[in-house]
């Protein structure tokens, strides 16, 4: 192929992506009417709080459970001639498609503009959990996986102080990204991560904080932010598909605690026997310790929201387009994650969750097997 003909290629390339992500955006755009619950009880009174105490000046409020970063967007939103529900959903809107670029860049080392690369991103944009995240429920779950899937990227790419870049701007917008902390753990001991670079994350979390502080909020309520958010719910099972859904409403602190400690240490000892193992790793081990860490810990955990498999879901894309022959591992998973969000935004019930919970279940276990294949059953020398 000549110079010319890549060139036109490429051209072709890019207008085929500029179609795809106009009619994207159009879809979600025709979704933005809806309002979702989540909207009623808790973005739109942010939103007006913020509006009508002069926005960027309200900063300092104490409004939410949700960390400063968010509020600083709403706050921003609030100068826009636009209604808070078509704002919020834009926002989110446009960060699908930062994550669409960053899960594509993933799947294909960086290869852009590939078909692997243009594959993954159409896949992406048009996955349900991410649109009807977006467009529909108006949540911003884009910006923490956006920001997970960049940490991997730069595991991968040998870039410690930007891997631990990234996965600091996902913790301060949700504590959702906990789920890979156990792979960060894992990374520092096997030191693809640098230990010195982890000064990175407390300075960001401080300087999420610090805008709220300095317009009069408590800083030690900014900086305790996720304890309070964590003992917000009594529920042990909220419709996600895990260990808890066979308990029906059951609030049993009891439970909770004793819940939180078998992830703990199920975690735990899955981080050491992988630590113990002498193996390279690849953009294929990592992509695949990264969907097992995202599956397995939501799994475990009590009190996790129907939306709480939304970065598996997109781990689950790219280790798909890395592993063709595990189909199954991301349909079963990207099904799983869309029945649960639907449950709360359409109160879809056709499918017995409990069922549900144990093909997850069954998925991990294939997962384990899979990890088993690829990686060298040899410990590390001591």
């Amino acid at each position: 192929m000549t110079e010319s003909d890549r060139s036109i290629r490429r051209l072709e390339n890019l207008l085929f992506l500029v179609l795809v992500t106009v009619i994207a955006m159009m879809m979600r755009v025709y979704l933005f009417p809806i309002e979702s619950g989540d909207y009623l009880q808790f973005l739109h009174p942010w939103y007006e709080t913020l509006r009508e105490n002069g926005g960027l000046l309200a900063i300092g409020m104490d409004i939410g459970d949700y960390m400063p970063p968010y509020f600083y967007i709403l706050a921003l939103l609030t100068y826009l001639p636009l209604r808070d529900l078509f704002a919020i959903k834009l926002v989110s809107s446009l960060v699908d498609l930062v994550l669409a670029v960053f899960a594509a860049n993933l799947a294909s080392d960086g290869q852009r503009l590939s078909r692997r690369w243009m594959a993954v991103y159409c896949v992406v944009l048009f996955l349900p959990s991410v649109f009807l995240n977006s467009a529909v429920w108006a949540q911003c779950d884009a910006i923490y996986v956006s920001a997970l899937l960049a940490f991997l990227y730069y595991v991968h790419r040998g870039r410690s102080h930007a891997a631990v870049l990234a996965y600091a701007i996902a913790f301060v917008f949700k504590l959702q990204a906990v789920f890979l902390a156990p792979l960060l753990l894992l990374l520092l001991l096997k030191r693809r991560v640098r230990w010195k670079s982890l000064w990175i994350l407390p300075a960001v979390y401080l300087a999420a904080c610090l805008p709220a502080a300095v317009m009069g909020r408590n800083l030690w309520d900014l900086l305790t932010v996720y304890f309070s958010q964590a003992g917000q719910y009594n529920l042990l099972a909220m419709f996600l598909p895990n260990l808890y859904t066979w308990l029906g409403d059951s609030t049993a602190a009891e439970i909770s605690r004793a819940g939180v400690m078998l992830a703990g240490g199920v975690v735990l000892c899955a981080v050491f026997f992988l630590w113990r193992l002498d193996f390279e790793l690849t953009l294929d081990r990592l992509v695949s310790l990264g969907l097992f860490f995202a599956l397995l810990t939501p799994f475990l955990l009590p009190h996790m929201h129907e939306r709480y498999y939304y970065l598996a879901d997109l781990l689950s894309v790219v280790f798909v387009f890395r592993f063709p022959k595990q189909w199954g591992i991301a349909f079963t998973v990207c099904m799983a994650s869309a029945y649960a969000v639907c449950h709360n935004l359409f109160g879809t019930d056709f499918f017995p969750v409990e069922l549900l919970g144990v093909i997850l279940l069954g998925v991990i276990c294939v997962l384990v097997r899979h990890l088993a294949a690829i990686l060298p059953r040899r410990e590390a020398a001591a």
